[in-house]
């Protein structure tokens, strides 16, 4: 899982918030909290089921996000929140490591990974035009 969170940071480090549309702007802030409260869950799952290797990398991945995103502070404010209501919701649905939790762990990383993806998908648009238009000079 460990992995998982380092491969998720690394796309959303080459993704900053760049120049958007307000849509766009307002869809990007639904999927940071969305991820943000991802994140929580994943942090007590964690705590529950890997205590002796739990060395808060969720929530000190959390504050990395926030660190790279440098959001407004009401979005800030939203992804903290997001954050903790997940941690909390989680906390009330599997106060104890077992089966059910690891295999809620196992969905919602992926659906980190999605959510990762559309939060990435502005770099990759980038990067393919820019290659669209990177002219090879051969001898």
């Amino acid at each position: 899982m460990v992995k998982l969170f380092s491969v998720l940071l690394a796309l959303l480090v080459a993704a900053p918030a760049a120049a958007q549309t307000f849509e766009d702007y307002e869809r990007r802030k639904k999927n940071l909290s969305a991820l943000s409260a991802v994140f929580g869950e994943l942090h007590h799952i964690r705590r529950q089921c890997d205590p002796r290797f739990e060395s808060d990398t969720w929530r000190d991945g959390m504050k990395k996000l926030i660190e790279l995103e440098q959001p407004d502070a009401k979005t800030e404010e939203a992804m903290i929140l997001a954050f903790n209501n997940g941690y909390a919701k989680t906390q009330r649905r599997f106060p104890s490591c077992n089966r059910n939790a690891r295999d809620f762990a196992a969905v919602r990383a992926a659906d980190a990974q999605t959510l990762v993806g559309r939060l990435a998908e502005p770099l990759q648009a980038t990067l393919r035009d820019n290659d669209r238009s990177t002219v090879v000079l051969r001898p």
